[in-house]
This record gives C-alpha cells, sequence and structure tokens, in this order.
C-alpha cells in the first residue's frame, strides 16, 4: 500500500487547481460516464463500486432534496433519491489511520470524469452532520441516473448544496496532508516535491 501524503505546498496547489478546473466544456456528456467508482488512497481494502455492488451495500431511499447553487437558484429537485452514505463506504474501505491523533489531517477526494472534483475533511464525515448527509446516489426520482454519470455525490444539509453536487463521480481517495509543513504564504510559486 502507497502512503498519499499530501505537503502544504501540494494542497495549496490541489485547492487552487480544484477552483479553477471546470472539465471540457464541448465534452459531450456520454463521454464523462463512468461505470465504476474506484475507492482508494489510504484504506485498507481498495476496492471498486459498480451499479449491481451498490445495491449490495444497504441502499437507503430519502425523500425532498434540492440541489442549490450558491446564489440560491434551485438547480434540481429531487422528490426522492437512493444511494449510500460516503462514510459507510469509507467504513467498508477501512482507512488507514496509524495515529488517530492526526485524523484532522486527513480528508477524502471525490473525483468525477468532468474534473470537477470535491473535498471532505475526515472529522466533518465522521463526527459532523456532513456525515449522515452525503450520499454517493446512483437513482434520482426512481430512476437509474444516467444524464449526469451513473454515479452523483452531494450533501443533502449543506446550506448550498450545489458547489460540493458531483456529477460523474469516479473515484473517492482518501489522502493525508502533510501538517508538519507549513504553508507557504504566496501560492503563485509552489513546489511539487
Amino acid at each position: 500500500m502507497k502512503a498519499k501524503i499530501v505537503s502544504g505546498k501540494s494542497l495549496c496547489m490541489l485547492l487552487i487547481a480544484m477552483l479553477f478546473t471546470t472539465g471540457s466544456v464541448s465534452a459531450k456528456k456520454t463521454e464523462n460516464v463512468s461505470t465504476m467508482v474506484t475507492v482508494s488512497g489510504l484504506v485498507e481494502k481498495p476496492f471498486t463500486i459498480t451499479t449491481e455492488s451498490i445495491r449490495t451495500m444497504h441502499p437507503v431511499e430519502r425523500e425532498n432534496s434540492s440541489i442549490v447553487c450558491d446564489s440560491g437558484q434551485t438547480r434540481k429537485v429531487l422528490k426522492s433519491y437512493k444511494g449510500v452514505l460516503l462514510r459507510d463506504v469509507l467504513d467498508s474501505a477501512k482507512v488507514v489511520m496509524p495515529n488517530s491523533k492526526q485524523r484532522r489531517e486527513y480528508a477524502v477526494l471525490v473525483r468525477s470524469t468532468d474534473d470537477y472534483n470535491v473535498l471532505f475533511t475526515y472529522n466533518e464525515l465522521f463526527y459532523g452532520t456532513a456525515g449522515d448527509n452525503t450520499w454517493l446516489i446512483f437513482e434520482e426520482n426512481g430512476k437509474a441516473i444516467r444524464d449526469n454519470g451513473l454515479f452523483v455525490l452531494f450533501c443533502s444539509n449543506d446550506k448550498f448544496t450545489g458547489p460540493r453536487h458531483v456529477k460523474f463521480v469516479n473515484g473517492l481517495e482518501v489522502l493525508k496532508v502533510d501538517a508538519g509543513r507549513k504553508v507557504p504564504t504566496n501560492c503563485s510559486q509552489p513546489s511539487m516535491k
């Protein structure tokens, strides 16, 4: 198992890249569809989730949620959705954490084929309300998801659910930030060591 440790400089670059990554607007939606979600990084049991295997992970059906962008505009109304908690997926993979006092340095990077990636901290998923409300879903309004890939992830209790609404999900990667190093004060010239 390879350790995934991200330095302060690398984290700064990752966050900047995530802010400015928009993916290819001209790409057809069908080119973005992934048939599976890979669970990897600092986990004891990496695995792959398919539309068949997620149905064996004790999915839950929920009702009445909306995707609201940060302007307050409702982009989508979900009368119902079916999926599994991101926290339960991580429990199945068994996060490798030799020193539990460093849990605040762990994060989960939700990757997508259209490069709209989102970062969740370990603490918010396991000790905050986001853990009870961050869903990897495969059905919306009683039908399999097709237009936004086969898997979508969102946090249903975010004030604005849109910014962490990830379509075309294809990966969940557990990372550890190297908190022993100071974050550079000038992110314009980070070093990728």
